[in-house]
């Protein structure tokens, strides 16, 4: 299991799949995909895909990619995309076109850093109550 204290700041970024059920706007459903710092956790920001898609538009994950860059001024060492699969496979290209190693890891082994983030976007996005 990862902890924020396995990391240094800017060396690792991790994106995951924020919500546990889809999204619905407009009734349409979406998922949304956060990066984040793996040592303090903070959030550069989201993006949406529609389930339909399958995964976000590449524009759109590289428009988040510049603002994770803007805020730290330098580039990670490694993305970390929890699990494989198609929606992540936008973000690995995104993360090798910026020179970033990057690794595939289960949710669980990613719990104690984003399990606090996925319980606030629970509670203060959705309404949910644990």
């Amino acid at each position: 299991m990862l902890t924020p204290q396995h990391f240094k700041v800017n060396e690792v970024w991790i994106v995951i799949r924020i919500n546990e059920d889809f999204l619905f706007v407009k009734d349409e459903p979406y998922d949304m995909y956060v990066l984040l710092d793996a040592a303090s956790t903070f959030v550069f920001g989201f993006v949406f895909s529609k389930v339909v898609d399958e995964a976000p538009y590449e524009k759109d994950v590289e428009e988040l990619f510049k603002k994770a860059w803007e805020a730290k001024r330098q580039w990670a060492k490694k993305l970390i995309v929890a699990d494989k699969s198609i929606a992540n496979d936008v973000f690995i290209r995104q993360a090798e076109k910026n020179g970033l190693e990057f690794d595939a890891v289960p949710v669980p082994d990613l719990e104690p850093i984003i399990g606090p983030l996925k319980e606030s976007f629970e509670k203060d996005f959705i309404g949910k109550t644990t």
